[in-house]
């Protein structure tokens, strides 16, 4: 893969062996570039400007700000890059928040390199990655957390049939390509299914989606 062609990471993190650590993970990939690195979230306007990373790896908490703002900060540009937020603690209230400011998935810093990899992958592709332990975890939090912005309950009977089907396997966590082969539709379908389910159910994103259709009881 060409160095035009490799998705470019910009990492945020004040502590300067994490950031070196999570650049080492993607060493030895050839599709995935670390093009430079930040320790507090008010250098990443600066740095995303400069650089113009298809990925930030942002730390929730860092000493003057954290990712958490650094994240809503990033969402007001007119084209801005995809936020993977990063945490040393399972899933709590800044992780919640952090998705509700639009990140578009998260990791434990003890994830395996894989892990890492294919979130990058993944939401450079457009997609948002979560896994359906995780959005278990976050529907659970959710209403405990006044500054949460996901929509409240939505009526999923305004769905057709066959947009049901597509809003509970992306539930799963699973990517286009994936409810594409599960459901044996095309992608172009699935995007399709899934642009109408949002804008039935009010929903921003998939994570939110999801949310409903966990409230919903259409998954477990």
């Amino acid at each position: 893969m060409t160095g035009d062609d490799a998705i470019t990471v910009l990492i945020a993190d004040d502590d300067p062996f994490v950031r070196r650590g999570v650049a080492d993970i993607f060493a030895a990939t050839t599709d995935i570039t670390v093009i430079a690195g930040v320790d507090d979230g008010d250098r990443v306007p600066a740095a995303v400007a400069t650089h113009r990373p298809r990925v930030v790896l942002m730390d929730l908490k860092m000493r003057r700000i954290g990712g958490l703002d650094a994240t809503r900060h990033l969402m007001t540009l007119p084209a801005p890059p995809r936020v993977i937020a990063m945490t040393a603690m399972d899933v709590d209230d800044l992780v919640i928040q952090a998705v509700a400011a639009g990140a578009h998935s998260f990791l434990s810093k003890d994830e395996a390199p894989e892990t890492f990899h294919q979130s990058v992958r993944a939401v450079a592709s457009g997609n948002t990655l979560f896994s359906q332990d995780s959005l278990r975890r976050i529907v659970a939090n959710a209403p405990h957390s006044p500054q949460t912005a996901f929509p409240p309950t939505a009526d999923v009977g305004m769905l057709s049939e066959r947009e049901r089907d597509v809003l509970c396997t992306l539930a799963t966590g699973a990517s286009n390509a994936d409810i594409a082969a599960g459901l044996f539709l095309s992608e172009t379908t699935v995007k399709t299914h899934i642009s109408a389910v949002f804008t039935k159910l009010g929903a921003r994103n998939r994570v939110e989606a999801a949310l409903v259709a966990f409230r919903a009881g259409l998954v477990h």
